[in-house]
């Protein structure tokens, strides 16, 4: 299996989801801020857009973005899964006929709760991320989810993560990036990051998030690539029923040996649809 990995900017790496994909084949990179001409489609199997400072709608300054949009469509008309994150989100969602554009309330430098709605609770990708979470969001532009596509996750900046056709997911937030990728890009952007909150609190962010975030990145790549796996016929689709079941916390953390008083407290919380 090959999967074709679009980075848009030097620094836009495809971090945490690589090793799960790199498990499953073989990669072939499109670094569009260095080769602008599209790659062709045969032998791809699977494809992920990555996010960059570019915005969804500069084609008069990309000259690569027309380009992707129409490898985008084809995808789409022969039935290659994608996954596209942050940018990679809102061309795949221009290329779907939705809506994209500058966000009434920009997400800058920060983890927030991505907002996933009942849809994402039996949805192949988004079955086995913990509820809420947090992912890392640096956007001023989003995308609304296109016509016919199933809305996974939405929050009060923008629509977060939408499915298409059951082989194609948009998401605005940065499900790929590593620890070593924000401290990278907070490095590079001092200014914006004392403008939202400042070195330390973002640092904190980090912290406290990162773990739950890469972990979530991993299994999200994995059900992915089994996605690939059948829609190439490499694998039978009965396996996608057991991409539908969400892992059961509160039996992971019993199997942990969590204390008894931290699971009736989570048994709680369940009752209260707090997670």
């Amino acid at each position: 299996m090959r999967t074709l990995i679009i980075q848009h900017d030097h620094d836009g790496y495809p971090g945490a989801l690589l090793e799960p994909i790199e498990r499953a084949g073989s990669v072939q990179r499109w670094e569009t801020y260095t080769h602008p001409e599209r790659p062709d489609l045969d032998g791809i199997d699977a494809i992920v857009s990555l996010g960059g400072t570019a915005h969804p709608d500069q084609d008069h300054a990309e000259p690569w973005l027309a380009a992707e949009l129409d490898l985008l469509e084809e995808a789409l008309d022969v039935g290659i899964p994608i996954l596209g994150v942050c940018l990679g989100g809102q061309l795949l969602a221009r290329a779907c006929g939705g809506q994209i554009g500058k966000v009434e309330v920009p997400e800058v430098a920060r983890f927030a709760d991505v907002g996933l709605l009942p849809d994402a609770a039996d949805d192949l990708l988004f079955a086995g991320l913990p509820r809420p979470f947090f992912g890392f969001e640096w956007h001023w532009y989003g995308f609304r989810a296109p016509p016919g596509a199933t809305l996974l996750a939405q929050n009060e900046s923008t629509h977060q993560a939408f499915r298409v056709q059951n082989r194609a997911w948009g998401l605005q937030f940065h499900i790929e990036v590593t620890a070593e990728t924000l401290t990278e890009w907070a490095d590079a952007a001092p200014d914006t990051i004392e403008e939202f909150g400042g070195r330390a609190r973002f640092d904190k962010s980090v912290e406290t998030f990162i773990d739950q975030s890469t972990a979530a990145a991993k299994e999200l790549a994995e059900r992915f690539m089994v996605v690939a796996a059948v829609s190439n016929g490499e694998v039978g689709p009965e396996v996608l029923a057991s991409l539908e079941v969400r892992p059961d916390p509160i039996a992971e953390a019993e199997a942990a040996g969590v204390p008894p008083d931290v699971i009736a407290a989570m048994a709680r919380m369940r009752n209260e649809q707090r997670f």
